[in-house]
């Protein structure tokens, strides 16, 4: 599936699995946003995926990488504070790499 074609339907049944309308986000984050622990189960249930990997963004949400290395689907996800999380990107062919140490010379 193409990947924008995937994030979309991703998306999509994320928003139809919560069963309403997307719930109204602070202003200047996107407006397709749900209850987090929502678009965790359904990652997990329809794609299984989990979390592999998170960070602070400087606004202070959580951005969270959800894999499944069986379906090698991904989804990138920020988490507010007050527990809104809005799917920011997603998408097929998922490749893990292992850490290396950075070469200062490069």
């Amino acid at each position: 599936m193409h990947e924008l074609g995937f994030a979309a339907a991703t998306i999509g049944t994320l928003l139809f699995a919560a069963g309403a309308e997307a719930q109204t986000a602070a202003p200047g984050t996107p407006s397709l946003c749900h209850d987090y622990r929502e678009i965790a189960r359904e990652l997990g249930a329809k794609y299984e995926e989990t979390p592999v990997s998170l960070g602070l963004q400087t606004n202070g949400n959580l951005l969270q990488v959800f894999a499944s290395a069986r379906s090698r689907t991904w989804t990138i996800v920020s988490l507010m504070p007050n527990g809104l999380a809005c799917v920011l990107a997603a998408g097929e062919d998922w490749e893990p790499l292992e850490p290396r140490a950075v070469d200062p010379a490069v």
